[in-house]
């Protein structure tokens, strides 16, 4: 059991790493967007490479291939995402920077695991649906 709080907890430090880092940096590469589509850019004194679409992007560290998506975000007291795009960042977290303990090697067993760990965190309301959506509270972020 103590394997599986494990889990969770690491799941909802990835809901918040994504939440924060699109709470941070959305505006400011929505700007930067609006002027290039590609480039290079700081975050965290780290090179990174975005590619935007309309309303969202895609953070590329290329030294160790971390890939994170999201769509820029326009509400005030919440950071909404997509669950999708979050898993991805999850896969490739995990994909850079090795298996965590905590994870179960074989992909079908995480998106099993991340999909029972993310259904606990929608039944404690610490995240939200909203159409399509996922929130989280600016509150909880912090």
């Amino acid at each position: 059991m103590a394997n599986k709080d494990k889990t969770q907890e690491r799941y909802y430090d990835y809901v918040l790493i994504y939440a924060n880092t699109i709470m941070e940096y959305s505006d400011e590469l929505q700007k930067i967007c609006k002027k290039k589509r590609s480039w290079e850019l700081r975050i965290a004194k780290k090179k990174h490479t975005y590619f935007a679409i309309t309303n969202w992007v895609t953070i590329l560290n290329r030294k160790n291939d971390l890939e994170m998506s999201f769509s820029f975000n326009t509400e005030k007291e919440h950071v909404f995402f997509e669950k999708y795009k979050l898993n991805g960042f999850i896969e490739s977290d995990l994909n850079a920077n090795g298996l965590g303990k905590n994870f179960a090697s074989n992909k079908a067993l995480r998106i099993q695991e991340f999909d029972e760990c993310f259904s606990k965190l929608l039944m404690s309301w610490i995240i939200t649906k909203k159409g399509d959506w996922y929130l989280i509270s600016n509150d909880e972020i912090y």
